[in-house]
């Protein structure tokens, strides 16, 4: 019997280390695996669950409202991101309480009127700053909401894309916008009477929602001071004809399918950026000793160069608008500079130079560099300079070239251009050939009488199936454009920057693009009426709008090899 009891005891002791050596091995574990991860993050925005008196009450007569959440949040920059229209003399007050947004209004607030709270961006969740991309509270004062809708989209004027910063759109009465706009450029006028406002979104859409039957004038403007003025340096759009508020259950009939009329109505405004009509020099001085750039804010016409006690040589950009000027003493290091133009410029520079603490001493040869490493086809191999070469120079036998393939050698002369800036390099260069080039030493001079260096390279030269052509026609089947006008032919990379420019006659000529890389471009033709060469931004005080463009409605994928043509409309 006792023996059987220790048997017992013992078997309970087994039983107990067993279960001790489990519960440790789990524990181990656990540990091993870390701390829980607390689930996925969140990365919803926070959720709208109660408003305060109610969204879209009528008859309201509260100085508050309240707007309650699923979470805890913060305003975002309320200033900009909350919207009131109509607009409020003295602005609300808005602060957090809970889990919500207390609302407190401190203007007088108009009888029988619909008003508007637009949160764009301005809520976010405590935690994660999740943002609440749009939210509206309407009330009205009166025994019924407003119900007519204006819509549209604010774009660049000549890219047709969004603008990156907020554009504010105005809404006002046909009387007070006749007012605003023949008061433009008045310091002492007050500021314009909106009847409603609000903003774009990122794709440049905007839409005035619950406002009053009736005509009003619209205005888009870059109203960065938020001043509510049209400044003179700020963006600006505008339609000199009123546009008509609609009904969002009206409909129009269009190609068989109803559509709300509203949206058929959309509003198109181009945003441009007012060009400055006064000519003046916007930066000057010296970028190296004997060597000064001037940088004028329109193009020059045929600058007249003065100074006093120096020889100079000068020269203009391709645009025009950069002057480069050299002495002929390379170490000046001062000028006193009479420049005038016919452009507006009459002015007096005092300029010196004041080299950078560890520039090094100038250099005793002439800098130059070939335009090209793969040459192409058409064009010819130069050498560039960084200071113009001496006058009346001649360098014979100056350039040896080797065709690689056969080791065939040869030698040539350096031409110098004109502008005294480049030296053409004169040899027949063949299509697809690789070559070396060897520029010798010494033959060509500066106006320091500094001569080049030797230079050796490897030349490869493109073939003419490695381009593709494109012919434009642009065509006005309306002519309702006046017959002496112009077009501005533009070639545009994927990235909108401009490749080829050309001017070409309405109705008239084809504009030719040879010789173009493949790759995907956009066309664009600006319709140049004053035949300036150039487009030309709108003018708000005299209401005319910015020079027509029109773009290609699709994308052209250029291939090596092959000829494209095409139409443009500038009538639609």
């Amino acid at each position: 019997m006792r023996r059987y009891i220790y048997l017992l005891i013992i078997m309970r002791y087994k039983y107990l280390i067993a279960t001790v050596s489990l519960i440790i091995v789990l524990l181990a574990g656990c540990a091993k695996q870390g701390m829980p991860s607390g689930g996925p993050k969140d990365v919803a925005p926070p959720e709208q669950k109660r408003m305060t008196p109610e969204n879209r009450t009528l008859g309201f007569s509260s100085d508050q409202f309240y707007i309650e959440f699923d979470e805890y949040v913060v305003i975002k920059d309320a200033e900009n991101n909350i919207l009131v229209s109509p607009p409020m003399a003295q602005k609300p007050e808005y602060k957090t309480k809970g889990r919500g947004i207390q609302v407190r209004i401190k203007d007088t607030l108009q009888p029988n009127t619909t008003y508007v709270f637009q949160f764009k961006d301005a809520i976010a969740d405590y935690n994660e700053g999740n943002l609440l991309p749009s939210l509206d509270y309407v009330f009205s004062t009166g025994s019924y909401i407003d119900s007519m809708t204006v819509r549209g989209r604010v774009v660049d004027a000549l890219t047709f894309e969004p603008r990156e910063e907020a554009v504010s759109v105005w809404l006002m009465s046909s009387a007070d916008g006749e007012a605003f706009m023949s008061s433009f450029g008045d310091s002492t006028a007050s500021a314009p009477t909106l009847a409603y406002t609000t903003r774009c979104n990122k794709d440049g859409s905007f839409s005035f929602n619950y406002i009053k039957p009736g005509t009003y004038r619209i205005f888009a403007v870059q109203d960065e001071n938020k001043n509510r003025q049209i400044d003179p340096n700020e963006s600006m759009g505008f339609k000199m004809e009123d546009v008509t508020a609609r009904n969002l259950k009206d409909s129009v009939l269009v190609d068989s399918v109803l559509k709300c009329s509203a949206d058929i109505d959309k509003i198109d405004l181009l945003v441009f950026s007012p060009e400055s009509d006064r000519q003046r020099i916007t930066g000057s001085g010296f970028t190296a000793a004997g060597k000064v750039s001037i940088v004028t804010q329109l193009p020059m016409q045929a600058p007249d160069i003065k100074c006093d006690g120096e020889e100079v040589i000068w020269r203009l950009n391709v645009k025009r608008d950069t002057l480069t000027l050299w002495t002929m003493r390379q170490n000046c290091d001062s000028l006193r500079l009479m420049v005038s133009d016919a452009s507006g410029i009459a002015d007096t520079l005092k300029l010196r130079w004041k080299p950078k603490k560890g520039t090094t001493a100038v250099s005793t040869t002439s800098e130059m560099k070939l335009n090209y490493n793969k040459l192409p086809y058409y064009d010819t191999l130069s050498l560039l300079f960084s200071t113009p070469l001496a006058v009346g120079q001649t360098a014979d036998s100056a350039v040896r070239v080797v065709r690689l393939k056969d080791s065939v050698e040869a030698v040539c002369p350096l031409v110098v251009d004109s502008n005294l800036l480049r030296a053409n390099i004169v040899f027949d260069f063949k299509q697809g050939e690789n070559y070396s080039v060897e520029v010798s030493k010494g033959c060509l001079k500066n106006i320091y009488n500094q001569y080049n260096d030797s230079l050796k390279t490897a030349i490869s030269v493109t073939k003419e199936e490695e381009y593709g052509n494109l012919s434009v026609e642009v065509r006005d089947s309306s002519l309702l454009l006046p017959a002496n006008y112009t077009t501005i032919v533009q070639l545009l990379d994927e990235k909108g920057t401009v490749v080829v420019s050309k001017n070409a006659l309405a109705n008239v000529l084809k504009t030719e693009f040879p010789h173009l890389k493949p790759g995907k471009y956009r066309v664009r033709a600006i319709v140049d009426e004053n035949r300036n060469g150039k487009w030309d931004t709108g003018d708000f005080a005299a209401g005319i709008q910015p020079e027509r463009v029109v773009y290609l409605p699709k994308t052209l994928d250029i291939r090596a090899n092959w000829d494209f043509e095409e139409i443009l409309e500038v009538s639609k």
